[in-house]
Protein backbone atom coordinates (compact mmCIF):
# COMPACT_ATOMS: atom_id res chain seq x y z
CA UNK A 1 0.00 0.00 0.00
CA UNK A 2 1.56 3.61 -0.96
CA UNK A 3 1.44 5.75 1.59
CA UNK A 4 1.81 9.96 1.42
CA UNK A 5 3.58 11.21 4.70
CA UNK A 6 3.01 15.14 5.17
CA UNK A 7 4.31 17.28 7.63
CA UNK A 8 2.28 18.59 10.47
CA UNK A 9 -0.26 20.81 10.35
CA UNK A 10 -0.46 20.92 6.43
CA UNK A 11 -2.85 18.94 4.05
CA UNK A 12 -1.74 18.19 0.30
CA UNK A 13 -3.93 17.55 -2.49
CA UNK A 14 -3.43 14.57 -4.30
CA UNK A 15 -4.53 12.61 -7.56
CA UNK A 16 -7.93 10.54 -8.09
CA UNK A 17 -8.64 8.30 -4.84
CA UNK A 18 -10.31 4.87 -5.89
CA UNK A 19 -11.61 4.12 -2.77
CA UNK A 20 -14.02 6.84 -2.80
CA UNK A 21 -14.96 5.72 -6.80
CA UNK A 22 -18.74 5.13 -6.63
CA UNK A 23 -17.46 2.32 -9.54
CA UNK A 24 -15.68 0.81 -7.45
CA UNK A 25 -15.76 -2.65 -6.59
CA UNK A 26 -17.91 -4.25 -3.45
CA UNK A 27 -14.33 -6.04 -2.66
CA UNK A 28 -12.91 -2.89 -1.08
CA UNK A 29 -12.51 -2.88 2.40
CA UNK A 30 -13.79 0.12 4.09
CA UNK A 31 -10.88 -0.58 7.53
CA UNK A 32 -8.17 -0.26 5.16
CA UNK A 33 -7.39 3.49 4.40
CA UNK A 34 -7.83 4.03 0.53
CA UNK A 35 -4.49 4.82 -1.89
CA UNK A 36 -4.75 8.69 -2.12
CA UNK A 37 -3.00 8.46 -5.87
CA UNK A 38 0.21 10.20 -6.88
CA UNK A 39 0.59 13.80 -5.66
CA UNK A 40 -0.47 16.34 -8.46
CA UNK A 41 2.12 19.06 -9.43
CA UNK A 42 0.13 21.51 -7.55
CA UNK A 43 1.17 19.36 -4.33
CA UNK A 44 4.66 19.14 -5.09
CA UNK A 45 4.96 22.62 -5.22
CA UNK A 46 3.02 23.65 -1.75
CA UNK A 47 5.31 20.52 -0.47
CA UNK A 48 8.63 22.76 -1.76
CA UNK A 49 7.11 26.04 -0.45
CA UNK A 50 6.13 24.46 2.62
CA UNK A 51 9.70 23.01 3.41
CA UNK A 52 11.33 26.61 2.88
CA UNK A 53 8.92 28.09 4.81
CA UNK A 54 9.80 25.57 7.81
CA UNK A 55 13.45 26.38 7.16
CA UNK A 56 12.33 30.16 7.80
CA UNK A 57 10.50 29.27 10.67
CA UNK A 58 13.66 27.48 12.02
CA UNK A 59 16.38 30.26 11.35
CA UNK A 60 13.84 32.31 12.81
CA UNK A 61 13.76 30.42 16.09
CA UNK A 62 17.59 30.24 15.93
CA UNK A 63 18.37 34.24 15.58
CA UNK A 64 16.04 33.91 19.16
CA UNK A 65 18.28 32.04 20.58
CA UNK A 66 21.32 34.16 19.51
CA UNK A 67 19.87 37.29 20.43
CA UNK A 68 19.13 35.87 23.69
CA UNK A 69 23.20 34.96 23.98
CA UNK A 70 23.85 38.47 22.61
CA UNK A 71 21.49 39.80 25.45
CA UNK A 72 23.82 37.95 28.46
CA UNK A 73 27.36 39.26 26.87
CA UNK A 74 25.68 42.37 26.77
CA UNK A 75 24.86 42.85 29.90
CA UNK A 76 28.34 41.00 31.25
CA UNK A 77 30.03 43.45 29.70
CA UNK A 78 27.96 46.76 31.72
CA UNK A 79 28.96 44.55 34.44
CA UNK A 80 32.70 44.38 33.55
CA UNK A 81 32.85 47.68 33.11
CA UNK A 82 31.63 48.58 36.09
CA UNK A 83 33.13 46.33 38.33
CA UNK A 84 36.45 47.96 38.63
CA UNK A 85 35.25 51.61 39.03
CA UNK A 86 36.08 52.52 42.38
CA UNK A 87 40.02 51.80 41.44
CA UNK A 88 39.04 53.68 37.86
CA UNK A 89 40.47 57.52 37.36
CA UNK A 90 36.74 57.35 35.36
CA UNK A 91 33.89 58.92 36.63
CA UNK A 92 30.21 56.04 36.53
CA UNK A 93 29.49 58.82 33.67
CA UNK A 94 32.86 58.60 31.53
CA UNK A 95 32.80 54.68 32.12
CA UNK A 96 29.38 54.57 31.02
CA UNK A 97 29.81 56.86 28.23
CA UNK A 98 32.75 55.45 26.72
CA UNK A 99 31.10 51.70 26.98
CA UNK A 100 28.35 52.67 24.66
CA UNK A 101 30.95 54.14 22.16
CA UNK A 102 33.13 50.70 22.18
CA UNK A 103 29.20 49.19 22.10
CA UNK A 104 28.55 51.30 19.23
CA UNK A 105 31.47 50.50 17.31
CA UNK A 106 31.45 47.40 17.46
CA UNK A 107 27.84 46.60 16.25
CA UNK A 108 28.21 49.33 13.38
CA UNK A 109 25.41 51.38 15.32
CA UNK A 110 24.09 55.15 16.58
CA UNK A 111 25.33 55.05 20.17
CA UNK A 112 21.59 55.69 20.98
CA UNK A 113 20.84 52.37 19.95
CA UNK A 114 23.94 50.85 21.62
CA UNK A 115 22.62 52.75 24.73
CA UNK A 116 19.16 51.24 24.37
CA UNK A 117 20.78 47.86 24.02
CA UNK A 118 22.68 48.50 27.35
CA UNK A 119 19.38 49.20 29.10
CA UNK A 120 17.13 46.48 27.50
CA UNK A 121 19.59 43.41 28.01
CA UNK A 122 20.09 45.10 31.94
CA UNK A 123 16.15 45.33 32.23
CA UNK A 124 15.78 41.05 30.38
CA UNK A 125 18.45 39.54 32.46
CA UNK A 126 17.79 40.85 35.95
CA UNK A 127 14.00 41.92 35.78
CA UNK A 128 11.91 39.86 33.32
CA UNK A 129 13.71 36.32 33.29
CA UNK A 130 10.79 34.40 32.03
CA UNK A 131 11.08 36.42 28.72
CA UNK A 132 14.50 35.72 28.20
CA UNK A 133 14.26 32.37 28.85
CA UNK A 134 11.33 32.27 25.96
CA UNK A 135 13.67 34.45 23.54
CA UNK A 136 16.32 31.67 24.78
CA UNK A 137 13.89 29.25 23.88
CA UNK A 138 13.34 30.07 20.70
CA UNK A 139 9.34 30.64 21.58
CA UNK A 140 9.11 34.52 21.06
CA UNK A 141 10.97 37.06 18.55
CA UNK A 142 13.84 39.67 19.85
CA UNK A 143 11.04 42.70 19.26
CA UNK A 144 8.44 40.89 21.15
CA UNK A 145 11.04 41.31 24.18
CA UNK A 146 12.43 44.37 23.53
CA UNK A 147 8.77 45.25 23.68
CA UNK A 148 8.23 43.96 26.72
CA UNK A 149 11.58 45.22 27.91
CA UNK A 150 10.11 48.68 27.36
CA UNK A 151 6.98 48.55 28.49
CA UNK A 152 7.85 47.39 32.47
CA UNK A 153 10.68 50.52 32.22
CA UNK A 154 9.70 52.78 35.07
CA UNK A 155 7.05 50.32 36.71
CA UNK A 156 7.47 49.30 40.28
CA UNK A 157 9.10 45.52 40.55
CA UNK A 158 5.67 44.09 41.52
CA UNK A 159 3.74 45.31 38.51
CA UNK A 160 5.93 44.61 36.24
CA UNK A 161 6.01 40.82 37.69
CA UNK A 162 2.60 41.32 36.45
CA UNK A 163 3.01 42.48 33.33
CA UNK A 164 5.39 39.75 32.30
CA UNK A 165 3.34 37.25 33.60
CA UNK A 166 -0.05 38.22 31.93
CA UNK A 167 1.65 39.28 28.53
CA UNK A 168 4.06 36.69 27.98
CA UNK A 169 1.84 34.25 26.84
CA UNK A 170 0.54 36.09 24.21
CA UNK A 171 4.04 36.92 22.73
CA UNK A 172 4.34 34.01 20.62
CA UNK A 173 1.14 34.02 18.63
CA UNK A 174 0.87 37.96 17.59
CA UNK A 175 2.75 40.31 15.71
CA UNK A 176 5.16 42.86 17.12
CA UNK A 177 2.75 46.16 16.40
CA UNK A 178 -0.04 43.31 17.89
CA UNK A 179 1.71 42.38 21.07
CA UNK A 180 2.95 46.59 21.84
CA UNK A 181 -0.85 47.63 21.67
CA UNK A 182 -2.02 44.95 24.02
CA UNK A 183 1.03 45.50 26.03
CA UNK A 184 0.67 48.95 26.43
CA UNK A 185 -3.54 48.58 27.51
CA UNK A 186 -2.52 45.77 29.89
CA UNK A 187 0.71 48.73 31.71
CA UNK A 188 -1.99 50.94 31.66
CA UNK A 189 -4.49 48.68 33.31
CA UNK A 190 -2.00 47.04 35.61
CA UNK A 191 -0.53 50.40 37.04
CA UNK A 192 -2.43 53.14 36.40
CA UNK A 193 -1.30 55.48 39.40
CA UNK A 194 2.02 56.06 37.99
CA UNK A 195 1.11 57.62 34.38
CA UNK A 196 1.88 60.99 35.44
CA UNK A 197 5.17 60.03 37.07
CA UNK A 198 6.18 58.08 34.08
CA UNK A 199 4.98 60.85 31.71
CA UNK A 200 7.32 63.80 33.23
CA UNK A 201 10.24 61.54 32.95
CA UNK A 202 9.28 60.63 29.20
CA UNK A 203 8.48 64.81 28.78
CA UNK A 204 12.61 65.11 29.53
CA UNK A 205 13.31 62.93 26.24
CA UNK A 206 11.13 65.34 23.76
CA UNK A 207 13.25 65.90 20.46
CA UNK A 208 13.16 67.32 16.59
CA UNK A 209 14.86 64.36 14.55
CA UNK A 210 15.86 64.78 10.77
CA UNK A 211 16.51 61.57 8.83
CA UNK A 212 17.46 61.40 5.54
CA UNK A 213 15.57 59.61 3.11
CA UNK A 214 16.15 58.52 -0.73
CA UNK A 215 15.83 60.81 -4.21
CA UNK A 216 16.63 64.13 -2.61
CA UNK A 217 13.81 63.92 0.06
CA UNK A 218 13.57 63.42 4.23
CA UNK A 219 11.73 62.91 7.71
CA UNK A 220 11.22 65.34 9.99
CA UNK A 221 9.56 63.94 12.84
CA UNK A 222 8.97 65.11 16.55
CA UNK A 223 9.01 63.44 20.12
CA UNK A 224 6.01 65.90 21.81
CA UNK A 225 3.94 65.24 24.84
CA UNK A 226 0.57 63.79 22.99
CA UNK A 227 -1.47 66.55 23.52
CA UNK A 228 1.26 69.16 21.61
CA UNK A 229 1.85 66.80 18.99
CA UNK A 230 -2.00 66.36 18.26
CA UNK A 231 -2.69 69.87 18.37
CA UNK A 232 0.36 70.19 16.21
CA UNK A 233 -1.15 67.81 13.65
CA UNK A 234 -5.07 69.50 14.09
CA UNK A 235 -3.83 72.89 13.35
CA UNK A 236 -1.86 71.73 10.16
CA UNK A 237 -4.94 69.95 8.83
CA UNK A 238 -6.96 72.57 9.46
CA UNK A 239 -5.06 74.75 7.52
CA UNK A 240 -4.67 71.94 4.95
CA UNK A 241 -8.54 71.34 4.77
CA UNK A 242 -9.43 75.33 4.28
CA UNK A 243 -7.27 75.04 0.69
CA UNK A 244 -8.66 72.51 -0.48
CA UNK A 245 -11.10 73.02 -3.49
CA UNK A 246 -12.25 72.13 -7.06
CA UNK A 247 -9.35 73.74 -8.19
CA UNK A 248 -6.64 72.40 -5.89
CA UNK A 249 -4.86 69.70 -7.66
CA UNK A 250 -2.71 68.76 -4.52
CA UNK A 251 -4.23 65.57 -1.69
CA UNK A 252 -4.53 66.58 1.58
CA UNK A 253 -1.60 64.79 3.06
CA UNK A 254 0.47 67.05 0.51
CA UNK A 255 -1.27 70.05 1.61
CA UNK A 256 0.01 69.26 5.34
CA UNK A 257 3.34 68.94 4.44
CA UNK A 258 2.75 72.47 2.32
CA UNK A 259 1.70 74.02 5.36
CA UNK A 260 3.96 72.82 7.59
CA UNK A 261 6.94 73.91 5.50
CA UNK A 262 5.34 77.00 5.05
CA UNK A 263 4.57 77.78 8.80
CA UNK A 264 8.07 76.91 9.69
CA UNK A 265 10.52 78.15 6.88
CA UNK A 266 8.41 81.79 5.98
CA UNK A 267 6.25 82.65 8.94
CA UNK A 268 6.16 86.00 7.75
CA UNK A 269 3.49 85.23 5.25
CA UNK A 270 1.51 83.75 7.66
CA UNK A 271 0.91 87.14 9.22
CA UNK A 272 0.65 88.95 5.48
CA UNK A 273 -1.93 86.73 4.06
CA UNK A 274 -5.61 87.51 3.63
CA UNK A 275 -9.00 86.08 2.58
CA UNK A 276 -8.67 87.89 -1.03
CA UNK A 277 -5.69 86.22 -1.85
CA UNK A 278 -2.25 86.67 -1.35
CA UNK A 279 1.04 86.66 -3.48
CA UNK A 280 3.81 85.14 -1.22
CA UNK A 281 5.62 82.51 -2.85
CA UNK A 282 5.28 79.30 -1.26
CA UNK A 283 2.69 80.49 1.09
CA UNK A 284 0.21 78.01 2.28
CA UNK A 285 -2.61 80.07 4.05
CA UNK A 286 -5.97 80.42 2.61
CA UNK A 287 -6.46 82.35 -0.65
CA UNK A 288 -3.11 82.01 -1.35
CA UNK A 289 -2.66 82.16 -5.16
CA UNK A 290 1.39 80.88 -5.54
CA UNK A 291 0.23 78.02 -2.82
CA UNK A 292 3.71 75.43 -1.93
CA UNK A 293 4.19 72.59 -4.15
CA UNK A 294 2.23 74.40 -6.94
CA UNK A 295 3.27 74.32 -10.19
CA UNK A 296 5.42 77.67 -10.90
CA UNK A 297 5.97 78.35 -7.14
CA UNK A 298 9.74 78.60 -5.77
CA UNK A 299 10.73 75.45 -4.07
CA UNK A 300 13.44 77.70 -2.24
CA UNK A 301 11.29 80.27 -1.11
CA UNK A 302 11.48 81.04 2.67
CA UNK A 303 14.72 79.48 3.34
CA UNK A 304 17.18 80.86 5.31
CA UNK A 305 19.15 78.70 6.65
CA UNK A 306 23.10 78.23 6.24
CA UNK A 307 24.24 75.65 3.60
CA UNK A 308 27.03 73.87 2.13
CA UNK A 309 26.53 72.53 -1.28
CA UNK A 310 28.67 70.73 -3.29
CA UNK A 311 28.36 71.13 -6.69
CA UNK A 312 30.85 69.52 -10.06
CA UNK A 313 31.34 72.50 -12.32
CA UNK A 314 29.92 71.08 -15.38
CA UNK A 315 26.58 70.13 -13.40
CA UNK A 316 26.57 73.86 -12.42
CA UNK A 317 27.45 75.13 -15.83
CA UNK A 318 24.92 72.79 -16.98
CA UNK A 319 26.88 70.38 -19.19
CA UNK A 320 26.44 67.74 -17.11
CA UNK A 321 23.39 66.23 -14.66
CA UNK A 322 25.79 64.36 -11.55
CA UNK A 323 24.40 64.97 -8.38
CA UNK A 324 25.20 68.14 -5.72
CA UNK A 325 26.11 67.24 -2.14
CA UNK A 326 23.90 68.98 0.42
CA UNK A 327 25.94 68.82 3.48
CA UNK A 328 24.19 66.77 6.46
CA UNK A 329 22.09 65.49 3.45
CA UNK A 330 23.95 63.92 0.79
CA UNK A 331 23.29 63.97 -2.99
CA UNK A 332 20.42 65.90 -4.33
CA UNK A 333 19.33 66.60 -7.68
CA UNK A 334 20.93 68.67 -10.18
CA UNK A 335 18.09 70.97 -10.18
CA UNK A 336 18.69 71.42 -6.62
CA UNK A 337 21.89 71.96 -6.69
CA UNK A 338 22.20 74.48 -8.96
CA UNK A 339 19.52 76.54 -7.53
CA UNK A 340 20.75 76.45 -4.06
CA UNK A 341 24.40 77.24 -5.32
CA UNK A 342 23.05 80.40 -7.25
CA UNK A 343 19.71 81.51 -5.75
CA UNK A 344 20.43 81.26 -1.93
CA UNK A 345 22.26 84.07 -0.29
CA UNK A 346 23.46 81.72 2.61
CA UNK A 347 24.63 78.79 0.62
CA UNK A 348 28.62 78.29 -0.10
CA UNK A 349 29.11 77.20 -3.27
CA UNK A 350 31.96 74.84 -4.12
CA UNK A 351 33.08 73.86 -7.24
CA UNK A 352 34.62 70.40 -7.60
CA UNK A 353 37.00 69.08 -10.30
CA UNK A 354 34.98 66.97 -12.47
CA UNK A 355 37.28 64.28 -13.02
CA UNK A 356 39.16 64.07 -10.06
CA UNK A 357 36.19 65.02 -7.77
CA UNK A 358 38.74 67.44 -5.58
CA UNK A 359 37.91 71.06 -4.48
CA UNK A 360 39.04 73.55 -6.91
CA UNK A 361 37.58 77.02 -5.34
CA UNK A 362 35.90 78.15 -2.27
CA UNK A 363 33.02 80.49 -2.71
CA UNK A 364 33.08 83.51 -0.83
CA UNK A 365 29.89 84.55 -1.30
CA UNK A 366 28.20 84.58 2.40
CA UNK A 367 27.08 87.06 3.95
CA UNK A 368 29.45 86.23 6.95
CA UNK A 369 32.49 84.23 5.93
CA UNK A 370 34.16 81.77 7.42
CA UNK A 371 37.82 81.35 7.85
CA UNK A 372 38.80 79.10 4.93
CA UNK A 373 40.22 76.32 6.90
CA UNK A 374 37.57 75.79 8.68
CA UNK A 375 35.05 75.91 5.44
CA UNK A 376 37.61 73.60 3.86
CA UNK A 377 37.66 70.76 6.54
CA UNK A 378 33.80 71.47 6.91
CA UNK A 379 33.09 70.13 3.10
CA UNK A 380 36.04 67.11 3.68
CA UNK A 381 34.07 65.68 7.09
CA UNK A 382 30.58 66.27 6.37
CA UNK A 383 29.75 64.71 9.84
CA UNK A 384 31.88 64.41 13.38
CA UNK A 385 34.56 61.74 12.41
CA UNK A 386 33.98 59.50 15.57
CA UNK A 387 33.15 55.91 14.44
CA UNK A 388 29.13 56.10 13.88
CA UNK A 389 28.96 59.17 14.64
CA UNK A 390 26.26 61.29 12.21
CA UNK A 391 26.50 64.74 13.89
CA UNK A 392 26.86 67.46 11.38
CA UNK A 393 30.33 68.78 11.09
CA UNK A 394 28.98 72.27 11.30
CA UNK A 395 27.58 71.46 14.60
CA UNK A 396 30.45 69.74 15.98
CA UNK A 397 34.11 71.37 17.16
CA UNK A 398 37.28 71.08 15.00
CA UNK A 399 40.05 69.00 17.02
CA UNK A 400 43.64 68.79 16.90
CA UNK A 401 44.62 65.46 16.06
CA UNK A 402 47.67 65.63 18.28
CA UNK A 403 46.97 68.45 21.02
CA UNK A 404 48.47 71.73 20.15
CA UNK A 405 50.26 71.77 23.77
CA UNK A 406 52.42 68.82 22.66
CA UNK A 407 53.68 70.29 18.99
CA UNK A 408 50.08 69.53 16.92
CA UNK A 409 50.26 71.86 14.04
CA UNK A 410 46.92 73.73 13.13
CA UNK A 411 46.97 72.12 9.67
CA UNK A 412 44.24 69.84 7.77
CA UNK A 413 46.11 66.69 8.06
CA UNK A 414 46.11 67.25 12.08
CA UNK A 415 42.46 68.46 12.47
CA UNK A 416 38.70 66.79 12.44
CA UNK A 417 35.72 67.37 13.61
CA UNK A 418 34.11 65.89 16.66
CA UNK A 419 31.47 66.21 18.66
CA UNK A 420 31.63 67.32 22.35
CA UNK A 421 31.17 63.72 23.63
CA UNK A 422 33.22 62.12 21.13
CA UNK A 423 35.98 64.64 22.13
CA UNK A 424 35.50 64.12 26.17
CA UNK A 425 35.86 60.12 25.34
CA UNK A 426 39.33 61.37 22.94
CA UNK A 427 40.43 63.17 25.84
CA UNK A 428 39.22 62.05 28.91
CA UNK A 429 38.57 58.11 28.21
CA UNK A 430 41.97 56.67 26.99
CA UNK A 431 40.26 56.82 22.94
CA UNK A 432 43.62 57.54 20.86
CA UNK A 433 43.35 58.75 17.27
CA UNK A 434 45.80 59.05 14.20
CA UNK A 435 44.88 60.94 11.23
CA UNK A 436 46.75 60.01 7.70
CA UNK A 437 49.45 61.48 6.33
CA UNK A 438 48.43 61.16 2.49
CA UNK A 439 46.14 64.43 2.88
CA UNK A 440 42.53 62.36 2.93
CA UNK A 441 41.79 62.69 6.35
CA UNK A 442 41.59 59.27 7.10
CA UNK A 443 41.01 58.70 10.94
CA UNK A 444 41.76 55.52 12.99
CA UNK A 445 40.77 54.94 16.18
CA UNK A 446 41.99 52.85 18.65
CA UNK A 447 39.46 52.24 21.60
CA UNK A 448 40.73 51.50 25.28
CA UNK A 449 40.24 47.86 24.85
CA UNK A 450 42.43 47.92 21.78
CA UNK A 451 39.83 47.80 18.81
CA UNK A 452 40.73 49.66 15.90
CA UNK A 453 38.13 51.33 13.62
CA UNK A 454 38.86 53.48 10.25
CA UNK A 455 36.97 56.54 9.21
CA UNK A 456 36.83 58.11 6.00
CA UNK A 457 36.12 61.69 5.48
CA UNK A 458 32.68 62.32 3.07
CA UNK A 459 34.92 64.20 0.47
CA UNK A 460 38.09 63.36 -0.30
CA UNK A 461 40.50 66.25 -0.90
CA UNK A 462 43.62 65.01 -2.13
CA UNK A 463 47.13 66.49 -3.78
CA UNK A 464 44.82 68.03 -6.69
CA UNK A 465 43.73 70.66 -5.14
CA UNK A 466 45.59 73.42 -6.21
CA UNK A 467 48.64 74.62 -4.23
CA UNK A 468 47.88 78.19 -4.03
CA UNK A 469 44.40 77.91 -2.68
CA UNK A 470 46.35 75.29 -0.02
CA UNK A 471 48.75 77.64 1.21
CA UNK A 472 45.80 80.49 1.20
CA UNK A 473 43.90 78.55 3.53
CA UNK A 474 46.77 77.55 5.87
CA UNK A 475 48.35 80.75 5.88
CA UNK A 476 45.04 82.81 6.64
CA UNK A 477 44.28 80.50 9.28
CA UNK A 478 48.37 80.39 10.77
CA UNK A 479 48.24 84.17 10.64
CA UNK A 480 44.62 84.08 12.50
CA UNK A 481 46.31 82.44 15.20
CA UNK A 482 49.55 84.32 15.01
Amino acid sequence: MKTNKEPPGRALPAGPNPGTDPGAGPGTDPGVAPDPGPLTPTAVHLEELGVLIDEVTAIDRAMAVQAAARVVAIEAARVCSERELGGSAFGPALTRRSLVAELACALRIPASTASGLLESSRALVHDLPDTLAALAAGQIGYRQAIILANETAGLPAEAARRLEQEALPSAGRLTAAQFERKTKKLRERIDPGSITARHLRSVAFRAVRFDPARDGMAWLSAYLPASDALGVYNQVTDRAIKLQGPEEPRTLTQLRADVLRGLLLDPACTTRCTETGCTESGCADLGCTAKAGAAGADPLSGLRPNLLVTVPMLTLLGVTEEPGNLDGYGPIDPDTARALAAKCPSAVRILTHPETGAVLSVGRDRYTIPASLRTMLQVRDGTSRHPGCSRAASRSDIDHGLDWAFGGRTDHNNLAHLCPASHALKHEAGWKVSQATDGTGTLTWTTPTGHTYVTEPETLIGTAISAELRQEVVGEENSGAA
